[in-house]
């Protein structure tokens, strides 16, 4: 029987141990350098693509608004800044759409500004990613709230000018900590744009702002840092003084307004008598030098202040949807800071080797943890946005059978009755205060200061 002829084909040159481990090094070629790059270039690349992310989500909720008159805020304004921007932009857009337009635009700006001041107050992005998604949900006091009392009734300035009051609190924060008097200046004028704003919302910027600072106070450096506040609400006044000049601030006083704002302050008399004691003992007691908890600390109370004023405070300047919108932002910043600390917490046990079977996905559970607030949270985002469609329609519906109500002008009756001479004084004061303030930042080197009231607070950099 002849033997048969085996015969070895030579591989072909695509099917060789070479030829394969070079397509494998090409496709694993972009991820190596993906790998290869700085973590904090990664954090930073996250962060943009997340800040992008955020506008664009507030875009779409707040997309069904745009190419529509404003039909509530365009005559009731009590200050200047929103009509003189709708003014600049009228020529294109007309008065009523470029109000709308700019209510929108700071709208849609706020969970980007608050997205850095709470990534500044508490050190931690994923805090302030969980911040900024929830105040951008369209339910409750969030999203919705703001909507509906910014751009379907009667405060749109107030709503507006939440988007100033985090960014000056920010610049604040930093001037308080460090001594940089160019922070002090930022957030001077921004104190004096969100006056120019909305007279309440200047009223909510102070509570604010006072709330920070009396926390900074709490870490060191009190006398100092009390001065520093001080210079910053001086240099504020002065910088609005063209418009809130002294004649038109006592007319102001002596007129029905005036009076109903008192009567508002005395009420408030029995709230700070129950706030005060409360807020200094657990200040004391449980955050002193604790710089860590400084953010729950401004974050509680803050959402305790603003929700008692939402019960109201008996008169017509106050009604309790006016500090409602001020209540969801304080809760949305204490719901981010207790995530953060239970994430920490559930971190911290699962690194325990007492519970191995925990223990072996010590590194898939906490990203699993983010991950499933995230999606959650744009799923909430998602599916409640669609509910936006129609209801500025519904509200027109409701309201078109109703009396009109009396327009809020009282105040910019009195502004025309302050006279010229008031006007005069007014810009005078502004033009010295902001000479003053060059001068000041000529003369002022912080970096070279023996005292700059710095504080280090500990992170870990391994927490996102």
């Amino acid at each position: 029987m002849p033997v048969q002829e085996i015969t070895i084909e030579a591989p072909k040159k695509s099917e060789t141990l070479a030829k394969k481990f070079v397509e494998k090094s090409q496709r694993h070629h972009l991820l190596d350098r993906f790998r290869s790059l700085p973590t904090h270039n990664l954090l930073r690349f996250g962060e943009v693509f997340f800040l992008m992310a955020i506008y664009f989500i507030n875009f779409w909720l707040l997309l069904p608004f745009f190419g529509k008159e404003d039909q509530t805020n365009n005559a009731i304004f009590s200050a200047p800044l929103i009509p003189i921007l709708a003014g600049l932009t009228s020529p294109l857009l007309g008065y009523k759409y470029g109000i709308r337009l700019w209510l929108l635009f700071f709208l849609i700006l706020f969970p980007v500004a608050f997205y850095f001041f709470v990534r500044e107050i508490t050190r931690r992005r994923l805090t302030a990613i969980i911040a900024s998604l929830v105040v951008s949900l369209p339910v409750s006091v969030f999203l919705y709230l703001r909507i509906m009392i910014g751009l379907l009734t009667e405060d749109g300035g107030q709503v507006a000018a939440l988007s100033g009051t985090v960014l000056v609190c920010l610049t604040l924060y930093r001037f308080l900590r460090t001594g940089d008097f160019g922070m002090g200046i930022f957030a001077s004028l921004g104190m004096a744009a969100v006056a120019l704003t909305s007279p309440l919302s200047f009223v909510i910027l102070l509570i604010w702002a006072l709330m920070l600072n009396f926390s900074e106070m709490l870490l060191g450096l009190a006398r100092l840092k009390l001065f520093r506040f001080l210079v910053v609400c001086i240099l504020a006044a002065g910088f609005a003084a063209f418009w809130y000049n002294p004649r038109f601030l006592l007319m102001t006083i002596a007129s029905e307004e005036g009076k109903i704002f008192l009567k508002a302050l005395a009420n408030l008399l029995p709230l700070s008598f129950f706030l005060l004691p409360i807020l200094g003992t657990f200040g004391f007691l449980l955050f002193e030098n604790r710089p860590i908890l400084q953010p729950l600390f401004i974050a509680f109370f803050l959402t305790i202040i603003f929700g008692l004023l939402s019960l109201g405070t008996g008169v017509q300047l106050s009604t309790p949807s006016r500090f409602l919108p001020a209540f969801g932002v304080s809760l949305a910043f204490l719901i981010s800071v207790v995530f953060a600390r239970l994430y920490d917490n559930v971190r911290r046990l699962i690194k325990l080797k007492r519970f191995p079977a925990i223990y072996r996905y010590r590194r898939i559970i906490p990203a699993a943890i983010i991950a499933l607030t995230l999606i959650s949270l744009l799923i909430v985002i998602e599916a409640s946005g669609r509910n936006f469609q129609d209801v500025e329609d519904l509200v027109s519906a409701e309201t078109s059978g109703q009396p009109a109500k009396v327009k809020r002008v009282e105040i910019l009756e009195i502004r025309a009755m302050a006279g010229s001479l008031g006007s005069i004084l007014g810009l005078s004061i502004t033009l010295a205060t902001i000479g003053a303030a060059i001068l000041l930042k000529i003369k002022l080197n912080p970096r070279n200061s023996g005292i700059s009231g710095q504080q280090q607070i500990p992170v870990d950099k391994k927490q996102l």
